[in-house]
């Protein structure tokens, strides 16, 4: 599996490598607002590739970090309501043994 792995990255990266070294010398037009009028004029087809690509990461990431934000504050809450209930449990826990050890004082019986 890890030839397989590491066979699959080498040719999607030299057919990457193969793709950008052939867009080098094409170039686009950048209207940002579909105007008349070029903002960038003759930008190599790699760079708006590759900007398109990073704007798309950088979007992605910061849906991430929100979620994990979420998830974190998400945690914490549960975190603090599972120290609520150990320490009601072990209340209990405690007023059951303090219960038997006070019966078992009184006679064994039961009755207090």
């Amino acid at each position: 599996m890890k030839y397989v792995k590491t066979a699959f990255w080498t040719v999607l990266f030299v057919v990457l490598f193969v793709l950008f070294t052939l867009n080098v010398y094409q170039s686009v037009d950048f209207r940002y607002f579909y105007g008349d009028q070029d903002i960038f004029k003759e930008v190599p087809l790699f760079v708006m590739i590759f900007f398109s690509m990073a704007v798309g990461f950088l979007l992605g990431l910061l849906f991430i970090l929100g979620e994990m934000m979420q998830l974190k504050k998400a945690s914490r809450v549960k975190d603090a309501e599972l120290a609520t209930l150990k320490k009601e449990l072990d209340t209990h826990r405690n007023v059951a043994v303090k219960e038997f050890i006070d019966s078992e004082s009184n006679g064994g019986n039961g009755a207090s």
